[in-house]
């Protein structure tokens, strides 16, 4: 206990000095034509560099992604999410160590990532959460995009925007039909579509040179599965014309 304690001190007292304030790349200190301030790439040495708020004195830093880690835990110290923060590290790791026996080889960030999140979708909808679920899905598919697997990751983006139009809610696996009618797991007159989803869908679709017909031919399997297998309320035909509408306007092929 002692140990993990001063273990923990000693990570609290790294964190008020942990990254660079200035344009100064924390891997190799190459100084950088202006701060970040976002994520980016050094010129000099390609690593990533990452951008975080330090903790200790709410300045915005440059980190890598050790030091990211640090202070991301540093503030779950802070918010009062620490021990949710280590079991969440904890899952990792062992997901890390099972996948690399399977394997034969070490997982990458993304594999982790991407086996914690199939896992997760099979607790959401045995749990009849399908606004985690979808969350979920979101996250699966920033996973493809960032690994430019566009058409896959288009193809999720159309999944969460069909679960938002139908307004997926957390029931907690509630089966009782009068409380299900009160709080049905789906409200789709209040379902929308979230802006940043359609803007990266509006990207892919751009940068993949589609129209309105090859997006519906990606649309309309998934649809009709997802219809069946979450008993959506809204059929997948209206909630194309809306898609459509929002993704492509007036634009016709």
């Amino acid at each position: 206990m002692f140990k993990w304690l001063a273990k923990l001190t000693r990570r609290t007292d790294a964190s008020a000095t942990v990254g660079n304030t200035e344009a100064v790349c924390p891997h190799c200190n190459h100084r950088l034509a202006k701060k970040p301030g976002r994520k980016t790439k050094c010129p000099n040495c390609a690593n990533f560099i990452y951008v975080r708020t330090r903790p200790s004195d709410n300045q915005k830093v440059l980190v890598t992604e050790e030091q990211k880690e640090v202070i991301e835990e540093q503030w779950s110290i802070v918010n009062g999410t620490h021990d949710l923060y280590l079991a969440e590290r904890r899952a990792r790791e062992q997901k890390k160590t099972q996948l690399s026996k399977r394997t034969g080889r070490a997982p990458s960030k993304n594999e982790v990532e991407w086996s914690l999140l199939q896992e997760e979708l099979k607790v959401h909808a045995k749990n009849g959460n399908s606004g985690l679920y979808r969350n979920s899905r979101f996250q699966m598919a920033e996973i493809l995009r960032k690994e430019s697997k566009l058409k896959d990751a288009l193809t999720l983006y159309l999944e969460v925007c069909y679960l938002d139009l139908n307004e997926p809610r957390n029931t907690g696996g509630e089966r009782h039909p009068l409380i299900r009618k009160m709080f049905p797991p789906f409200s789709p007159d209040e379902g929308l579509l979230v802006l940043d989803v359609v803007v990266r869908m509006s990207n892919i679709v751009q940068d993949l040179g589609i129209g309105p017909s090859e997006t519906k031919q990606m649309f309309d399997p998934m649809a009709r599965l997802l219809k069946t297998r979450l008993q959506l309320p809204m059929n997948p035909n209206a909630a194309w014309l809306q898609i459509e509408a929002e993704l492509f306007g007036d634009a016709s092929e």
